[in-house]
């Protein structure tokens, strides 16, 4: 395939159709993932070794296929209105349309099939029904975010909620449940519960700039519910609570971990935590900043005007990213502090 056109019948090869996938999973996400990945491996792993403990490796491909397929859903029961989008979003439509509908379907079974068969190994590797409970939790909300007759980024609050639990919460908690041999601990799940609601807020600005599309397509998404300006002020509300979530998770496990870390001795919680949270501070001024310009020009602007003026200035991933590394960056600080000290 070539600028965004189909292949014809009988060109398409193997890289067109891997080039579809990975366009329908949006594979582009992952650049905000992986600092997540990191602040929750650094949050729950009690040594080196650990990171690459066979469950854990287990466990990250439990959460890559879930993560694929929770795109491709969206993909796949938004086609026809994302015919309408962007010329980026136009591309989406198309690899759906050169994969074919049937196996799209087929895709998605396959990929929950794996997630769940090796999420079973996992829980019996580890005697616990836990890591089993939460991906079966993760995978009902991320399949009725987006498909009938659940449908839940439709229904008002039911959307906060799925979102929430299927892309972050649950995700994270499952996680870290591996990495930290189910010795689940207060601070780093408080942790994991801030970024989770911070995020979520983050999250609006993608529901903001399809504020048209979707209000012409009939999906009801909070902007389209609520109002453009309302749902960004809940947005900047959500993100002001994620954060004091998140600093307060944070303080806490300075404050029971090890004293000694070998690059900065010495030092208290409280010394720590004024010295560390500014970097998770600036991590944050990419997204919190966009976000707050994109609540002015709802309030200063006619709502076509502001709404192409959203889609210039969002970069999405890269603001879920630039949220995520600056915590990734603290906590990895305080990872190789320990491992070192």
């Amino acid at each position: 395939m070539s600028q965004g056109k189909l292949a014809v019948p009988g060109s398409v090869k193997g890289l067109d159709y891997l080039s579809a996938y990975l366009r329908t999973s949006r594979v582009e996400y992952l650049m905000a993932e992986i600092p997540g990945l990191l602040t929750i491996l650094f949050i729950g792993a009690s040594s080196l070794e650990r990171l690459v403990a066979p469950t854990v490796i287990e466990c990250l491909a439990v959460f890559i296929l879930l993560y694929f397929m929770g795109f491709m859903i969206n993909a796949y029961t938004d086609q026809e209105i994302d015919k309408r989008y962007t010329i980026f979003k136009n591309r989406i439509p198309e690899a759906v349309s050169l994969i074919g509908q049937s196996r799209v379907r087929a895709i998605i079974a396959i990929q929950i099939a794996l997630a769940t068969v090796i999420t079973a190994h996992i829980s019996y590797t580890m005697g616990s029904w836990v890591p089993l409970a939460l991906v079966a939790a993760g995978t009902f909300f991320g399949v009725g975010y987006s498909i009938p007759p659940l449908q839940f980024k439709v229904r008002g609050w039911m959307h906060a909620v799925s979102l929430t639990l299927s892309a972050f919460l649950i995700p994270a908690t499952f996680i870290y449940f591996i990495i930290s041999e189910g010795r689940v601990a207060q601070a780093p799940m408080i942790i994991i519960l801030g970024f989770s609601i911070l995020h979520y807020g983050i999250a609006f600005a993608n529901q903001a700039i399809d504020y048209l599309e979707d209000k012409a397509g009939g999906v009801s998404s909070p902007p389209v519910l609520w109002g453009m300006t309302t749902s960004l002020k809940v947005a900047l509300v959500t993100i002001a609570v994620g954060m004091v979530i998140e600093f307060f998770g944070v303080y806490l496990l300075l404050s029971v971990a090890p004293s000694g870390l070998a690059f900065l001795p010495g030092l208290g919680a409280a010394q720590l935590f004024v010295l560390l949270v500014p970097i998770i501070v600036l991590g944050y001024y990419i997204p919190v900043s966009g976000m707050w310009k994109m609540y002015r020009a709802s309030i200063t602007r006619p709502i076509e005007q502001a709404t192409q003026y959203m889609k210039e200035i969002c970069h999405y991933n890269r603001w879920q990213a630039s949220g995520i590394m600056g915590l990734a960056v603290v906590t990895g600080i305080l990872f190789f502090g320990a491992m070192a000290g």
